[in-house]
C-alpha cells in the first residue's frame, strides 16, 4: 500500500510510505496469515509501540490521544529532538470546527419557530 505523494510534503511522503507498507500491511498480513478469524486482537498501545519502533530511525514518534468535546481519536507525529507537532490526523482545529457545526446545527434543530 503506497501513499499518494502528490498531496503531501516532500519530506513527509517517504515517512508515511515506511509506516504505510511495512507496519500496517506486516500487522495485517501477520494477523491474517496466522490467525484468519484475527480472534486476538492487538491493543492500542501495542500498535503505538510497534510504529514507533518503525520510526526510531526517522527520529519521530506518534502519540495517541482523544479530542475532549468529540471523544475522536487523534495520532499526532511528533519530532524527538524538538518535540515539534509535525502532523495530527485528523487535525485538531478540524475537529474544533466539526464540534462547532454540530453544536450550530442543535441549536437550529431543536428551536421552534
Amino acid at each position: 500500500m503506497k501513499v499518494n505523494q502528490s498531496s503531501i510534503p516532500v519530506s513527509l511522503a517517504p515517512l508515511l510510505n515506511v509506516i504505510s507498507a511495512s507496519t500496517v500491511s506486516g500487522l495485517i498480513e501477520a494477523d491474517s496469515t496466522t490467525n484468519p478469524k484475527l480472534e486476538e486482537s492487538v491493543t492500542l498501545p501495542q500498535l503505538v509501540e510497534k510504529v514507533n519502533t518503525v520510526l526510531a530511525d526517522s527520529d519521530t514518534h506518534i502519540k495517541v490521544k482523544v479530542h475532549d468535546k468529540t471523544n475522536t481519536i487523534m495520532v499526532v507525529v511528533v519530532n524527538d529532538d524538538t518535540e515539534e507537532v509535525i502532523r495530527e490526523i485528523p487535525s485538531e482545529k478540524m475537529l474544533d470546527m466539526m464540534y462547532n457545526i454540530c453544536v450550530n446545527v442543535g441549536v437550529f434543530l431543536d428551536r421552534k419557530i
